[in-house]
């Protein structure tokens, strides 16, 4: 029977800039047309074609990687094909997992048709792992030289973001450059005049959405312009942090400011904010749409507007958490004379759209400190502990019988083996006939043909069950780190939630808590 492949293919940012004009041997297409040739040449069905464009081999999330993955976890292919190791992953990690680790569990064999990469042979694994590193090296080079030239660029005052802000387009002839544009630039100009005029951040975003002002996001879908989804509700309107955003941000005096954050390296998406003094600020890089003097009062106005009084010194323990159970929007903090609450503030800035809710910050802090005592008595008091527990007990017992079979298999595999030795020297000493050693060689063959397949099937399961054991016994840790808990702070909520949704009203309250497991 012919084998099945499964082809993957990436093209990453990083690759684009390499190719030269005249060379597309790394282009999508030639990938494709490169591999599809193999197959043909090779007597190989192709089961799918799993492509991943702007994507870097060091990223875990690529959605047409992970595709690939849980196909081949499902066996629905015999082999993985991509034109090197270097286009599966560029990350050690990720090429001993499931190159050397995985795959060869799961009967997956790994070909990369121009390094001559191939699992299936057990010589070459440490020139694999070498090239992995030396992959892993080269995103690392790479990594510091994208960030030397991106920061020599913003001190130079070249704009090198991704997108142009609301007011801004980058200039056709020159990507670094921003230019007016003059159609938002007008909505920038009314925010900061409606500012100035005594209307607050809030009032401002209800102006805005009650005429049917486009918000950034709307306005540069509709002009085609590049901008960030941020996938959320209610991201049609304008909110208030868009308006405080607005009139802080240096833009629109002719400042570029940027480098406020970066990466915490190159493995990571995750962000470090910066400290001021560490930023890139350049001043009178291109046209203003604000004057300086119209910057300076709004500035003077925000720094002296009253606070609400705040009788709380306590970190915010909710921080980022809460959201409106009606329209998904998130509730911000405000406080009173007497109690700190939460408020969605969706129906301030377009009725229509919500009826508003609120929630004390006292009422809140029971409720979650009250479902958070439950959760620990329902997994980890004595009683439900031992239910909770027979559950790991349970697989414990499977994983001892799985090694128990396994061990069995290596043994009637090793007899197997003996076996095909001893027919074939009764072969050579003319003891059995060719006939009849033919006839044993293909019954034993079969044999340990099944004997391996059942092999394969136990260490599957065998790692499907650590993993279990271990996200199971990692959620019980989790929940016995709060034994005993009376008051919640920061860390607790950030470990436990995800997040929470608030609706309803005093009489009918509505708290649906979403737990980080």
């Amino acid at each position: 029977m012919s084998k099945t492949a499964g082809i993957y293919i990436r093209l990453s940012k990083e690759d684009r800039n390499k190719i030269n004009k005249d060379d597309d041997s790394e282009s999508i297409t030639n990938q494709r047309r490169m591999l599809l040739d193999y197959c043909l040449q090779n007597g190989l069905d192709v089961y799918d074609i799993y492509n991943d464009e702007d994507f870097s081999g060091s990223d875990r999330e690529r959605p047409e990687f992970r595709r690939l993955i849980e196909d081949a976890r499902s066996k629905k292919f015999d082999i993985v094909l991509c034109k090197t190791q270097s286009r599966f992953a560029r990350d050690v990690e990720i090429v001993e997992k499931y190159i050397n680790g995985l795959f060869p569990i799961w009967g997956i064999q790994f070909i990369g048709v121009v390094d001559n990469t191939d699992s299936a042979n057990t010589r070459t694994l440490k020139q694999r792992q070498i090239s992995a590193l030396v992959d892993g090296w080269y995103l690392s080079d790479l990594s510091e030289n994208v960030r030397a030239t991106l920061s020599s660029k913003r001190k130079e005052g070249l704009w090198v973001g991704a997108f142009a802000p609301y007011g801004y387009i980058k200039d056709p002839e020159n990507k670094n450059k921003l230019i007016v544009d003059e159609e938002a630039a007008e909505v920038v100009r009314y925010v900061f005049s409606l500012y100035l005029s005594g209307l607050g951040i809030t009032s401002i975003a209800k102006r805005l959405n009650d005429e049917h002002i486009p918000n950034p996001a709307s306005y540069k879908q509709a002009h085609g312009q590049p901008f960030q989804n941020a996938h959320k509700e209610c991201s049609d309107l304008w909110h208030t942090y868009s308006i405080s955003r607005m009139l802080s941000n240096e833009v629109y005096i002719g400042n570029v400011v940027q480098g406020m954050s970066e990466n915490v390296s190159y493995k990571s998406t995750k962000k470090r904010l910066k400290k001021r003094e560490e930023w890139d600020i350049v001043e009178g890089v291109h046209e203003p749409i604000i004057s300086r003097d119209i910057w300076e009062r709004v500035q003077s106005l925000r720094a002296e507007k009253p606070k609400s009084l705040n009788r709380y010194d306590s970190v915010n323990v909710f921080a980022g958490k809460i959201r409106c159970a009606e329209c998904g929007g998130s509730m911000r903090i405000f406080y009173n004379r007497r109690s700190r609450y939460y408020r969605c503030s969706t129906k301030f800035i377009a009725e229509e759209r919500c009826t508003g809710h609120y929630i004390s910050d006292k009422v809140l802090r029971r409720v979650v400190l009250s479902e958070v005592q439950k959760l620990y008595a329902d997994c980890v008091d004595e009683k439900k502990a031992a239910n909770r527990l027979e559950g790991l007990n349970g697989l414990e017992n499977k994983r001892i019988k799985l090694d128990a079979a396994l061990k069995k298999l290596d043994k009637e595999i090793g007899r197997l083996d003996k076996r095909l030795e001893s027919i074939y020297i009764d072969k050579l000493d003319g003891v059995i006939t060719f006939e009849d050693f033919a006839v044993l060689k293909t019954r034993f063959t079969k044999d340990k043909e099944r004997c391996l397949k059942k092999r394969d099937a136990i260490v599957e399961e065998q790692v499907e069950i650590k993993k279990r054991q271990t996200d199971s016994e990692s959620r019980l840790e989790i929940i016995r780190r709060f034994k005993d808990i009376r008051e919640l702070d920061f860390e607790t909520v950030q470990t436990l939630i995800d997040h929470i949704e608030v609706g309803g009203n005093r009489s009918n309250r509505i708290i649906n808590i979403y737990w980080n497991f």
